[in-house]
């Protein structure tokens, strides 16, 4: 009963491989964003036509030997060398690398493919330094409100989620390249101890940094909250970035596709129970909670990313990528 499953992973690895051999995994985009911000189930519109191969998660620090003595958004700068992750990067971005875990996608069916897709929730503050290292990638960042992704890690306490956010001050070049004006604040926080607010707090940071470091032209920020209203349009406008003139900008994903839940969807999420995605945290999070959010946001310039109906403001973007 074991030796059927086992020959199927073999030969699954065998087509990646043949892949990776034939130089199929040319085009590589690299999806990024805070856990439970909707980047399983954006990589599923994004590969709507199984053009990709998926690549989960290769870059959580937990789960993959090759990341031993990493922390969760692990920072590096610019040109910082680091033999050992640039030759395990380099086998992600080429496709070379192969995991039962990191290829367990559905997508991963096929036997021919067009690029590769790689999705991260824990790369955010490692993304400049690997876009440096590999400039043919093409980052995409998933923004999804705060308070929605803070409320979700909530119910998934039981989850792999950074909790503390002293634990992020404690990276020396991180807090010196970014976060020693933020250090009272992320003290207080750490010592208010509420949940929410510390996951506000860590999407603050994580968001923060690459905002500050890409340049508005070298990355494609993308919010959830756009795409679950207008998923082809705003798809299409992700895959102009990756393709530019190569690609249409017009596509039809299927409503099938778009309301297909994500793998990691639970019988609590927005999809399943019917509740709005965008707007059903007002509802479930106390009033001086969000409000103390908002002054954490407020310091780090995103007070007017959202606006009353939880609906994204581009233009608040501008005020950050601005003042790199």
């Amino acid at each position: 009963m074991y030796i059927k499953p086992k020959l199927k992973s073999l030969a699954r690895t065998a087509v990646l491989k043949a892949n990776y051999a034939f130089n199929n995994y040319s085009e590589v985009i690299w999806l990024i964003g805070d856990g439970r911000s909707g980047t399983t189930w954006i990589s599923s519109l994004i590969n709507h036509d199984k053009r990709y191969r998926e690549m989960f998660e290769p870059f959580h620090p937990e789960l993959l030997n090759q990341l031993d003595g990493f922390v969760p958004h692990q920072y590096f700068r610019q040109h910082e060398s680091h033999d050992r992750l640039t030759a395990f990067a380099t086998d992600i971005f080429n496709g070379k690398f192969t995991n039962a875990r990191v290829d367990a996608g559905i997508s991963n069916r096929s036997f021919l493919y067009q690029g590769l897709l790689v999705k991260d929730i824990f790369a955010n503050c490692l993304s400049y330094w690997a876009a440096s290292q590999f400039p043919t990638i093409k980052p995409v960042l998933l923004i999804r409100n705060p308070f929605s992704v803070a409320l979700s890690k909530y119910k998934k306490k039981h989850w792999f989620w950074v909790t503390e956010p002293l634990e992020l001050l404690a990276q020396p070049a991180l807090k010196e390249d970014f976060l020693l004006p933020f250090e009272d604040v992320i003290k207080s926080v750490s010592r208010e101890n509420n949940y929410i607010l510390k996951q506000v707090l860590i999407w603050s940071i994580i968001n923060y940094v690459p905002l500050r470091q890409f340049a508005p032209d070298s990355i494609h920020v993308c919010f959830y909250e756009n795409i679950y209203t207008q998923p082809s349009q705003e798809i299409a406008k992700l895959l102009q970035f990756v393709r530019g003139n190569r690609q249409s900008s017009l596509i039809d994903i299927s409503k099938e596709v778009v309301e297909f839940p994500s793998r990691v969807a639970g019988p609590q999420s927005n999809l399943l129970s019917g509740t709005s995605p965008i707007s059903s945290w007002q509802n479930e999070i106390d009033p001086q909670v969000i409000d103390r959010g908002l002054e954490i946001l407020c310091n780090f310039g995103f007070e007017s990313l959202y606006d009353e109906l939880s609906m994204p403001n581009l233009k608040a973007l501008t005020k950050i990528h601005d003042s790199a």
